[in-house]
Order: structure tokens, then C-alpha cells, then sequence
């Protein structure tokens, strides 16, 4: 064989090479589009539903921080603090109705708000104020007919100052009571 014959020969397997290149590229760019379009095509799985009673969530130590539960009475959600003590609980019963409570560290609970149908009212306390009748402190309260007002007790659960549209007819009110529950000051 001659040199041009060489030389030609060289040259149609140089251009077939640039073209077997240029097949594999354009054959992977079919396949990665391709794939691409599979992946982009997929359905999404469908949402999953976890369900349970109750449902408990712990701190790294293993200490019960939060429960969300259903019982017998109700659903609720308790928030508790380091020390293992209910602080925050929201409820909502079987009946029409909820309440919030706010609890101390020793588990006395100082605040209470309540919703119902007959009502709705908040409750501060000093003392546990779901001890005796009477314990909150002070009382915020609307009743569905229209009635409501603000009340103070004592230590003892006496009322001492009542103000709001506490009568049947709906009639404004203020009263001052002394330690005995007697009337000291009153308008109308």
C-alpha cells in the first residue's frame, strides 16, 4: 500500500470515530431525557393517616413533654414542664364545650378558661381553682342569655365586688361585700 492510500484510509477512520462519538452522546441524551420524563411522570404516593389513642412525645431524656389522646370523657393535649407536671391541658369533652387550663409547677391549676353553651368564662387563682366552690380569685363570666360580669373573692371563696349585668332583666350592677357577704356598697 501506498502513503495516499494509508493516508485515506486514516481519514474515513477518523470521520467514522467522530461519528461513533457523536451516536453514543446523542444516545445517552435520549436516555437521561427519557429517564428524566419516567421520574417526572410518577404518581405520588398517596398521603399516609397514622391513628391512635393517644399519641405521647418525649424529650431526648425520655421525659413525657406532650400527649394528645382520646378518652372516654374527651379528647385532650397536655404540655408538661421539666419536672413531669401538667402545665398547659386543652379539652374538649363529649358535650358541646372545651376548657384551657394553665397549671403551676406543682400542678395546681391557676387559670381556666371554659366554653359551653350556657357560658363562657375565665377563672383565676391564687389556689388550685378546681378546689372548693368558689376558689378562683377572679372571675370573668358570659352567660348565653346575655348576663355576665366580673367577680372578686376572698381567700375564703367569699365574694367581695361583683360588677356586670348580673339580674335576670339584664340591669348593670356593682357591689361591694364585706368578710361577712354583707352588702357595703351598691349601684342602682
Amino acid at each position: 500500500m501506498d502513503a495516499s492510500a494509508n493516508a485515506g484510509l486514516l481519514r474515513r477512520l477518523e470521520q467514522l470515530e467522530r461519528s461513533n462519538r457523536r451516536l453514543k452522546i446523542l444516545a445517552v441524551v435520549v436516555l437521561l431525557g427519557l429517564g428524566g420524563i419516567g421520574v417526572m411522570g410518577q404518581a405520588r404516593p398517596p398521603a399516609q393517616i397514622v391513628e391512635a389513642q393517644e399519641f405521647i412525645v418525649k424529650d431526648a431524656n425520655g421525659n413525657v413533654r406532650a400527649r394528645l389522646g382520646s378518652y372516654t370523657a374527651g379528647a385532650s393535649l397536655t404540655l408538661y414542664h421539666d419536672a413531669g407536671r401538667a402545665t398547659l391541658m386543652a379539652s374538649g369533652g363529649r358535650g358541646p364545650g372545651a376548657h384551657l387550663s394553665l397549671a403551676d409547677g406543682s400542678g395546681k391549676i391557676r387559670g381556666l378558661l371554659l366554653l359551653s353553651q350556657e357560658a363562657a368564662g375565665l377563672y383565676l387563682s391564687s389556689v388550685d381553682a378546681t378546689g372548693p366552690p368558689r376558689s378562683p380569685r377572679a372571675v370573668f363570666e358570659v352567660l348565653n342569655q346575655g348576663t355576665g360580669g366580673f367577680a372578686f373573692y376572698d381567700k375564703n371563696g367569699h365574694t367581695r365586688a361583683l360588677v356586670g349585668s348580673i339580674g335576670d332583666d339584664g340591669a348593670a350592677v356593682a357591689v361591694l361585700q364585706d368578710r361577712e357577704g354583707k352588702t357595703v356598697w351598691k349601684v342602682p
